[in-house]
């Protein structure tokens, strides 16, 4: 009897259950285009910017969707020296594989000499103001002194020393903290493989001193690496490796510590995409009512051959 109780019981809650099922339907808004900005000045070098529209979570991205923003005013104050330059839209056409893409830059106008000959200089800070549909965004930066590094070589990688080397440097850290930096690498190939030869970042392109402050530390750097490109499995174990006869133009470049933020962020934020177990990252910009970075760099270049 007791027995017939329990089974009824079972057929019950198996029936209250599959009652109490649902079909939700979640209508998904879509939120307002941010606009993103990517600006950049250096010691010696012109400003320039790159101004887009943020995409939407479930946007297909790739090159062919990106949208510019066409319609900017964008100005760049030397904070130091008051003076300013407007910097001029340009469209340029560019052949990725086989197909051309339409990039829009902001840059100084490169027949006024006045406008070239504004450059970055160390300890001097730069604000950037951008008009655009009626809204203003304001950012700054600094460029600050870079103590450089003490030396760059290249040792052969255990195990592989005919075919790779890694690439390794010592630096001293000044006895201030907030000393931060960021690398990036140029190869060029000895072995060509029609690939472009830029300036990329690794997966960590920064390091700051909060642990180091004041010492002297030797570094293994690992080469930047084309985020857009799709590498084998043999490529991807390897490419950050020094091949033999390449060369390799180390960029080390001391930022401010919002643009140390900027990026530690947003790398923190590519390394846990697809992660169904980390928790969500906030991209830290530094442009005031965008998203984004405003960056001065004080960089200094080291270059190392791995010869045959």
């Amino acid at each position: 009897m007791k027995s017939k109780r329990l089974v009824g019981l079972l057929l019950l809650m198996i029936i209250f259950f599959c009652s109490c099922e649902k079909e939700v339907d979640v209508s998904l808004v879509k939120s307002n285009k941010n606009v993103v900005v990517e600006g950049y000045i250096e010691n010696g070098v012109q400003p320039y910017v790159s101004l887009t529209y943020s995409m939407g979570f479930f946007d297909k991205i790739d090159l062919g969707s990106i949208e510019y923003v066409t319609d900017a005013l964008v100005t760049v104050t030397d904070l130091n020296s008051n003076k300013t330059v407007i910097l001029r839209k340009y469209e340029i056409d560019t052949l990725v594989g086989t197909q051309t893409f339409k990039f829009t830059l902001y840059a100084p106008e490169i027949t006024d000499p006045i406008a070239m000959s504004f450059v970055g200089e160390v300890e001097h800070t730069y604000k950037l103001d951008i008009v655009s549909g009626g809204k203003t965004y304001v950012s700054y930066t600094k460029i600050p002194a870079s103590p450089g590094l003490d030396s760059v070589r290249v040792e052969p990688v255990p195990g592989k020393e005919l075919e790779f080397s890694t690439l390794r440097a010592n630096y001293t850290d000044p006895d201030t903290f907030g000393n931060c930096v960021r690398v990036e690498t140029l190869t060029k190939r000895y072995k060509k493989d029609g690939y472009p030869e830029l300036f990329f970042t690794s997966f960590s392109p920064v390091y700051d001193d909060a642990i180091v402050n004041g010492t002297m530390i030797p570094l293994s750097l690992d080469l930047g690496h084309d985020k857009a490109r799709v590498y084998s499995q043999d490529e991807f174990v390897t490419m950050g490796f020094v091949r033999k006869g390449d060369t390799v133009t180390l960029k080390w470049s001391a930022i401010d510590k919002s643009v140390f933020n900027f990026y530690q962020s947003l790398s923190f934020s590519a390394s846990s995409a697809g992660n169904p177990f980390s928790a969500p990252v906030k991209v830290q910009g530094n442009v005031s009512g965008a998203l984004g970075v405003w960056a001065g760099l004080g960089s200094k270049t080291y270059t190392v051959i791995d010869s045959l």
